[in-house]
């Protein structure tokens, strides 16, 4: 597997081809590398990692849905009490999976935002995931956008 700091070079360049070539090699760490890379917020870093969560959704989804439905699980279950609220790219995560391939993951959307909406420590993120997904479905997220605008 490749090293952490060629991994970021990879992301930095948005080499998405090799990206994605690493992933068929290893997925698991590769979703692992970009996870880690989200959680520096605002920097470039970050949004290429959600960008490659996005083409990685669209590219491999229909072949392996289980693994991307596994990675909305587990960032969901990290923005609740259990999960310790310490997932705070966790909405912007979940939006890229489904971005990449709406129909196949649209049905996450509500819970994504319903788990993130009492928490004040994931409403950037969440407003980040809904502009994200507005982009590809604008009538699916102007409902939550109203409702995170009234909740804050």
């Amino acid at each position: 597997m490749i090293t952490k700091d060629d991994f970021n070079y990879l992301i930095l360049e948005e080499d998405y081809s090799s990206v994605l070539s690493l992933f068929d090699e290893d997925p698991f760490s590769v979703r692992r590398l970009l996870t880690q890379l989200t959680y520096a917020p605002d920097t470039q870093l970050h949004a290429n990692a959600i960008k490659a969560f996005v083409m990685l959704s669209k590219e491999r989804a229909q072949a392996n849905p289980l693994f991307f439905t596994e990675t909305i699980r587990r960032h969901i279950w990290g923005m609740n009490e259990e999960g310790g609220n310490i997932d705070w790219s966790a909405p912007e995560i979940i939006a890229a999976i489904i971005a990449g391939n709406m129909e196949q993951f649209k049905e996450f959307a509500p819970i994504m935002f319903y788990n993130a909406l009492p928490e004040l420590i994931f409403h950037d993120s969440l407003r980040a995931a809904l502009l994200l997904l507005k982009a590809v479905n604008p009538e699916l997220t102007a409902p939550y956008l109203a409702e995170l605008d009234a909740a804050i």
